[in-house]
């Protein structure tokens, strides 16, 4: 079933990949290279969120979150609700 020769021919064949897998670990990977600044990235550096600084403030974490809690519920004094505040 099994001869000299397939068994010589597969032990050769794992010797030839287990030499390129060492090999192929042990060659430093080629350093990265600068790509030169295109118009892409030209119009990315100029089309910047232009209201950056202008943006309300939106934090959903402080004290009052309700601005108009004083002035909306003109039924407040007539109707109490029974579930809460």
């Amino acid at each position: 079933m099994f001869n000299i020769k397939n068994i010589a021919i597969g032990v050769l064949v794992l010797l030839l990949l287990a030499i390129g897998i060492w090999y192929w670990q042990k060659r430093e990977p080629a350093p990265p290279q600068e790509e030169p600044a295109g118009v892409g990235a030209q119009i990315f550096e100029k089309a910047q969120n232009p209201v950056a600084d202008k943006v309300p403030e939106t934090n959903p974490f402080r004290a009052d979150l309700n601005p108009f809690k004083k002035e909306t519920n003109p039924l407040k004094a007539i109707y109490t609700n029974p579930f809460g505040e």
